[in-house]
């Protein structure tokens, strides 16, 4: 089986763009696929949103959403508004959602609170995200040798 380490690798399987670095890849049936753990590189994107310092875009949240196994409804409860507005997040696509900055804060602190994060993480992203709040857009970027398969 060939191999060989891609420098930088866009994946959008996760309905976004992710620009992954150092990936190793595998030949299989004559594509160059990356040999990365699916299960894992989700788990380090939902960290890369956590800490995205841009808002976050109508296809993160249909991402989180998903991942997190809840229905629009489900969703618009756990962070007080309606599931109309949940929607119109998700249609915005890969532009950023509009939503308001509290929201956003709490849907970001939410990720680390279901990833298990520590309270110390949970206070420095917090802290993090005050002085961040205005930034423009950035991709999602993870070195994907901390997920290789």
């Amino acid at each position: 089986m060939e191999k060989k380490i891609e420098k930088v690798f866009i994946d959008e399987g996760f309905g976004f763009k992710v620009r992954l670095l150092n990936v190793p890849m595998v030949k299989v049936r004559g594509q160059w696929t990356p040999n990365i753990n699916y299960s894992e590189l989700a788990e380090v994107v939902l960290h890369a949103l956590a800490h995205k310092p841009s808002r976050l875009t109508g296809a993160e949240i249909h991402f989180l959403r998903q991942h997190f196994g809840m229905t629009l409804q489900a969703f618009a409860e756990r962070f007080c508004v309606s599931h109309p507005a949940v929607l119109k997040w998700e249609k915005a696509g890969t532009k950023p959602t509009a939503m308001n900055w509290a929201t956003e804060k709490d849907i970001r602190l939410s990720i680390l609170a279901r990833l298990g994060a520590d309270a110390k993480l949970v206070a420095a992203l917090y802290t993090g995200l005050e002085r961040e709040a205005r930034r423009t857009s950035f991709p999602v970027e993870v070195d994907a040798t901390l997920v290789a398969a």
